[in-house]
């Protein structure tokens, strides 16, 4: 053994001394290193050498354990990284493997709620148009095939601004998809928007002659009472149609005749006066609903009813073929002198009547629940509008019941 003595800044231990061994081994000599002291003390350093001098012995060489050794951890740190790797590109794999549904999810989470409703609309029109069809696809197998007949799907139903909306949703889901390397390519890129057609808003308005041949085939069209009713209570609150079956019985105030839509399309609560047309209305149903949670549950009890049964209701009574399998019969019940009509268009019927009985277009919107987009206007006009709202729904719903019940008397308005 032999030791170089090395001195140090270090006050504690300024010198110290490092020791080697050196020995033959298959004619050569080698040398090995023991320890430091006063790291380690003289003795346990001469039985690290006769340690070592057991393995020369037996014809091991220290040195080349050592090297063999430290080689061993380089390749377990290589295989370490190598596993770490593997594991990352299964967890790739896996991610890739997302469903629709939920990459919708985690975009919604990251990226909608940004947006002002915080991407309520979005869900909405996913579920309604995107889940069905490719909800549970996982997110790389989609194909440019599967987002077209989505579009065609859409557009079989005429509503093109909806189609354009969810087509833009898609195509910004899918980028933040190929983003993250959950897919190679967009499915969407080569569906052009352009392609869908024109936005075309429809103006379809019920005329007062079509009002009143409406009032008389509505009670004879096979409809049953509720689906009525919710089209009746729509026009004259001119609420959408989604938001009036889904109303509640613990929302209805048939004292103070307010109906209180907590959840509407702006993300904002909306109140409702009811006119003596509305009210009836909903006393026609309290009288059939009235002991559920809801004013139209559905078959099970335990929820509202979907709104596109009424939709489908109105849709299959307006046919010009054969009627559809397990459907009506009667399928001119609903047939007006205007052309097809939706559920919808009673809403814009009802503003278009507001409008003209008197009521200024601020109060109308006012009633609609649109949102002011002017957003000085929106901050600093704080007019209430109750009184006059209030008044709108009374003229809608007294024209209304003039209509439906003396239509002999009636002086048609001038066309909306």
């Amino acid at each position: 053994m032999f030791g170089m003595v090395r001195a140090t800044p270090d006050t504690k231990n300024p010198v110290s001394v490092h020791f080697q061994w050196r020995y033959k081994l298959n004619g050569k000599t080698r040398q090995v290193r023991i320890g430091s002291w006063p790291k380690i003390t003289l003795k346990a350093m001469r039985d690290e050498r006769d340690r070592l001098a057991v393995e020369v012995k037996s014809g091991i060489d220290p040195v080349q354990r050592k090297a063999t050794a430290k080689l061993k951890i380089e390749v377990d740190q290589v295989e370490a990284h190598n596993n770490q790797l593997d594991r990352l590109e299964l967890i790739a794999e896996k991610q890739a493997r997302l469903t629709v549904r939920q990459l919708f999810n985690l975009w919604r989470d990251l990226a909608l709620k940004q947006r002002s409703d915080g991407g309520s609309e979005a869900q909405r029109a996913f579920e309604r148009d995107v889940f069905p069809i490719i909800g549970d696809v996982a997110v790389a197998d989609v194909k440019k095939a599967h987002v077209q007949n989505i579009v065609d799907t859409m557009m079989a139903r005429d509503v093109v601004r909806m189609t354009k909306r969810v087509l833009s949703d898609l195509r910004q889901m899918f980028g933040f998809a190929l983003d993250r390397d959950y897919v190679d390519a967009d499915p969407t890129a080569r569906i052009k928007k352009a392609k869908i057609g024109p936005d075309g808003e429809r103006d379809r308005v019920l005329g007062e002659a079509e009002l009143i041949d409406f009032f008389k085939k509505l009670p004879v069209s096979g409809m049953a009472e509720t689906s009525q009713c919710a089209l009746l209570l729509q026009m004259a609150t001119i609420t959408r149609i989604g938001e009036t079956v889904a109303a509640r019985w613990e929302h209805v105030d048939f004292e103070r005749r307010l109906w209180v839509l907590p959840d509407t399309k702006n993300g904002k609560s909306h109140q409702v006066w009811l006119s003596d047309f509305a009210l009836h209305q909903f006393e026609r149903l309290r009288e059939i609903t009235g002991a559920t949670e809801w004013v139209f549950p559905n078959a099970k009890l335990n929820g509202p009813l979907d709104s596109k049964t009424v939709t489908k209701q109105v849709a299959d009574r307006q046919r010009t073929d054969a009627p559809m399998s397990g459907r009506t019969k009667q399928i001119d019940a609903l047939q007006l002198a205007g052309g097809h009509w939706r559920p919808h268009d009673l809403r814009r019927t009802g503003a278009s009547a507001m409008a003209e009985l008197g009521a200024l277009p601020d109060v109308i919107e006012k009633c609609l629940n649109h949102t002011e987009e002017n957003k000085m206007k929106r901050i600093y006009q704080r007019a209430s509008y109750e009184v006059p709202m209030r008044e709108a729904w009374r003229l809608l719903g007294e024209r209304l019941d003039l209509l439906a019940n003396k239509p002999a008397n009636v002086v048609m308005l001038r066309a909306a």
